[in-house]
């Protein structure tokens, strides 16, 4: 099969959410289809790194995105009833560049990830269409108003109204649409049940992803001093400006980690991740608290933790960060939203706690009994093993695509 496949990001390396997600689909895809990739590059190191995309492409192709004009063009439509980002993502260059490809060959399938780059292929015809929307995003920005107490509030609330109806609108245009998670479906469908919508999880690289890595280094090469002591390291790892991220580290510091310092005190909280706010950065002012900013390879810091702490309280999907820990083996401690589309049992493979004492004391738990720790982790990597596989999802996405 010939697919003309759509990002809105390099798909490598695969250090996001989105990223991963396309990165592994092309992978897998690679091995039974011909894949020609179409992305924006937002840096030269994108450029550098189609190197490593070459062997899995039989063409690749990118438009530079300008962040001038991407805020420029938002401006001018800011009354719009198009969610402002797909104004920011609209590009004449990444339309013309689409519609040459579209003329110059001929393609089975138009697989497009996200409604960012949905919204290039929405008048294509004569070829099967399908939208990755990954999750729903009108189900994030809703439970981020929720928290944030920015004045950026009233904007949110505002981009949730025009996105819900804009991805049910734009899912019209396509022939079939995934989503990472169940309730993201059906939080979809309630807007109109007459989407055609499957879910194809995230998943994670397990020959990547598994348990004894060692050496520590931080962004600027430099080896990070941890505990010596194993069982009191926690950690957190995602991209630090993104706000279900950063709010869930704000959250645990202020709300959770004190309840768990009066206990243990040589704890210590280990915030992993590329772009921190400054919110973020300062704290590591608070004693225990490392921030590190990016780092080459997050696995070690997994080897070095006891638990994994996700106190998320806004986002939708799958969190990749708790897939990614308990490949690792390491025991997770999250919250009922961080733990939603997640197949996995509550009390045997991870902990689910929506309260600050109930959080610490599951965390407490943990510390205090490592061989508890050891059955976590090992149920938590079986679970991984055998629902969250990349080959086995995108088996199921090429079933998709046959149906179609």
């Amino acid at each position: 099969m010939r697919i003309l496949f759509l990002c809105l990001r390099c798909p490598y390396p695969p250090q996001r959410g989105d990223k991963i997600r396309s990165y592994h689909f092309i992978k897998q895809l690679s091995k039974r289809n011909d894949i020609t990739l179409v992305f924006f590059v937002e840096s030269d190191a994108d450029i550098e790194a189609v190197q490593h995309l070459q062997p899995y492409c039989e063409r690749i192709e990118w438009v530079r995105f300008r962040p001038y004009f991407a805020s420029i063009n938002t401006a001018l439509h800011c009354l719009s009833r198009i969610p402002l980002q797909v104004h920011y993502w609209n590009s004449l260059g990444m339309q013309r560049k689409i519609n040459q490809l579209l003329e110059e060959e001929k393609f089975d399938l138009i697989h497009a990830q996200l409604f960012r780059m949905g919204q290039y292929v929405t008048k294509a015809e004569g070829v099967v269409k399908i939208l990755d929307l990954c999750d729903s995003l009108a189900l994030n920005l809703s439970r981020r108003a929720e928290l944030d107490c920015t004045p950026k509030r009233f904007l949110v609330k505002l981009e949730e109204k025009r996105v819900r109806r804009y991805e049910v609108e734009i899912m019209q245009s396509f022939d079939r649409g995934t989503v990472v998670a169940n309730f993201d479906r059906d939080y979809l469908l309630n807007q109109d049940n007459n989407l055609n919508l499957s879910v194809v999880p995230m998943g994670v690289d397990l020959k990547y992803f598994h348990p004894h890595h060692n050496t520590l280094d931080d962004s600027n090469g430099s080896q990070t001093t941890v505990s010596s002591d194993i069982s009191k390291n926690l950690l957190f790892t995602g991209t630090m400006n993104y706000f279900p991220n950063s709010d869930a580290v704000i959250y645990f510091c202020n709300e959770i980690f004190p309840l768990i310092h009066k206990r243990h005190p040589d704890v210590h909280f280990f915030i992993v991740g590329n772009h921190p706010t400054e919110q973020v950065r300062r704290l590591a002012e608070n004693k225990g608290v490392t921030v590190t900013g990016y780092v080459p390879d997050i696995r070690p810091y997994f080897d070095k933790a006891s638990v994994f702490v996700a106190p998320m309280r806004a986002g939708s999907g799958i969190q990749t960060k708790n897939l990614e820990a308990m490949a690792m083996g390491t025991p997770v401690v999250t919250t009922s939203i961080g733990a939603m589309g997640l197949e996995a049992e509550v009390g045997k493979e991870l902990l689910t706690a929506d309260n600050p004492q109930d959080f610490a004391d599951n965390v407490v738990h943990l510390i205090e009994n490592p061989e508890i720790q050891q059955q976590f982790g090992s149920a938590g990597r079986k679970r991984i093993e055998e629902s969250y596989d990349w080959n086995v999802l995108v088996e199921k996405l090429e079933q998709i695509y046959a149906e179609i």
